[in-house]
């Protein structure tokens, strides 16, 4: 209710805003056309704000932002700032300009789990990419959605068509080996435990390795989002078939994938402190060379195999299909949690074709190329798929396409996710059994829905 307030008062000022305009003589302009041309007819000067979190993605931003306003600023009439805020409570931050109506940014950065939170007050894209003017770049280049990678497009995309975003990055979790000891990395779950026991020395004296595997047990949200890639295939579903809000039941077949974290916990072939580990934890843990295995997000490859910060295991490391379930008929079921970083249209912005311009040419043009280029990653074919393209990406991509999937939308999808995490953490400290945690998460996930 308190939002509800937030948004009518913001509503009325507005309102106000605009006739105090209309009165005193001023112009009206209809939202998204503001700037596309002067008196005269020449090309209006307009500023799009683009606001990203900081780190390597708004790093690799800012050249990109620098090359249109040198190249194409004077052509267009489009003039790109960027704007870095910290990390650290940049969602409540992003969520406060948003409800309150606020004009700028243009341009935000949410992650693609947050978009069904965020859907009131972003615009749907799908207006903007069938627009010929938006969707060919200030050189001519003709662009296409379709350009993206598949699971990419889904990341962004709701139950009924709309499209949130244009990703910008994407992050996935693919199995870490060492090459060096591992011949042939394995194939299903029951596989990967008894790897993770035989490079374990407590069990195997004769293990190169202290312990065989590495995961993510902190009680955050990147945990479950992990774990998913055990549980999709054994058949866990968030949401009943057929349905985006109510909450699926219990699923026998289930058990076998938290049994994962069970038999890996009892085995002590996990890598200490399963409870406090995340993404800098992992890495330190394959750094150190005295793990075997981990599943890890695709941008630790790029650390992990310089002989620089890793110069233990540089050489060693390889990536490899998320293990998965073997079926009635032999086959194996995999499927890889995948998630995109975007950059959406502010549904309050002022200069919504101007953004678009640069989304569409930063996304899927010229400029996408150039955010990869330092440092970004660009989901589109172009990056991922090129003969020269920079490894992992040839590896990776092949995977992404035939087992990548995210997360479906919805409002509290953060909040239940938490609630996955604590499951799996308490399994992995032995806190839960594989039952019980198979139970308890879908009836935990139900009553938050309940009381919301």
């Amino acid at each position: 209710m308190k939002k509800m307030r937030w948004v009518v008062f913001f509503a009325v000022v507005l309102c106000l805003v605009g006739a105090g305009a209309v009165m005193a003589g001023g112009k009206q302009e209809a939202p998204g056309t503001e700037g596309t041309a002067d008196a005269g007819g020449g090309v209006k000067k307009v500023d799009v704000t683009v606001q990203m979190f900081s780190g390597p993605e708004f790093d690799a931003m800012v050249p990109t932002a620098e090359y249109w306003n040198q190249n194409y600023e004077e052509k267009t009439g489009i003039h790109v700032n960027n704007i870095a805020l910290s990390r650290v409570g940049y969602f409540e931050k992003m969520q406060s300009q948003l409800v309150a109506g606020l004009a700028e940014p243009n341009l935000v950065h949410p992650f693609s789990m947050a978009l069904g939170k965020l859907r009131p007050y972003l615009e749907d894209l799908r207006s903007y990419l069938d627009d010929p003017e938006v969707m060919t770049g200030p050189d001519g280049e003709e662009y296409q959605f379709s350009q993206f990678l598949a699971p990419a497009r889904a990341s962004v995309t709701a139950a009924d068509g709309a499209i949130l975003g244009m990703p910008k990055d994407m992050s996935e979790l693919a199995v870490y080996y060492r090459k060096d000891i591992i011949s042939n990395p394995p194939e299903t779950w029951p596989e990967f435990v008894e790897t993770a026991k035989k490079y374990t020395k407590s069990i195997n004296p004769g293990s190169p390795t202290e312990y065989g595997v590495v995961l993510q047990g902190k009680y955050e949200k990147w945990t479950f989002c992990a774990a998913l890639e055990t549980l999709w295939p054994a058949g866990y579903e968030i949401f009943a078939p057929g349905s985006g809000t109510e909450i699926d039941g219990y699923n026998p077949d289930v058990v076998k994938a938290f049994k994962v974290f069970e038999d890996l916990y009892k085995a002590e072939a996990l890598y200490p402190g399963f409870d406090n580990t995340e993404y800098p934890e992992v890495s330190a843990a394959l750094e150190s060379g005295d793990v075997a295995m981990a599943i890890q997000w695709n941008a630790n490859y790029f650390s992990l195999t310089n002989p620089d910060i890793s110069p233990k295991v540089y050489d060693k490391i390889a990536l490899y299909d998320p293990p998965g379930w073997k079926q009635p008929d032999g086959s194996i079921k995999r499927m890889m949690y995948v998630q995109t970083i975007n950059l959406s249209l502010n549904k309050s912005s002022k200069n919504k074709k101007q953004a678009m311009q640069f989304l569409a040419w930063s996304s899927l043009g010229e400029g996408a190329y150039l955010y990869a280029e330092a440092g970004g990653s660009s989901p589109i074919k172009g990056v991922w798929m090129a003969d020269d393209a920079m490894m992992p990406y040839p590896v990776l991509a092949p995977m992404v396409e035939k087992y990548g999937r995210s997360l479906p939308m919805h409002d509290d999808m953060t909040e239940l996710v938490m609630i996955g995490s604590s499951w799996i953490q308490k399994v992995g400290i032995g806190a839960a059994t594989a039952e019980e945690a198979a139970r308890g998460l879908p009836a935990e996930m139900k009553k938050f829905l309940e009381t919301r």
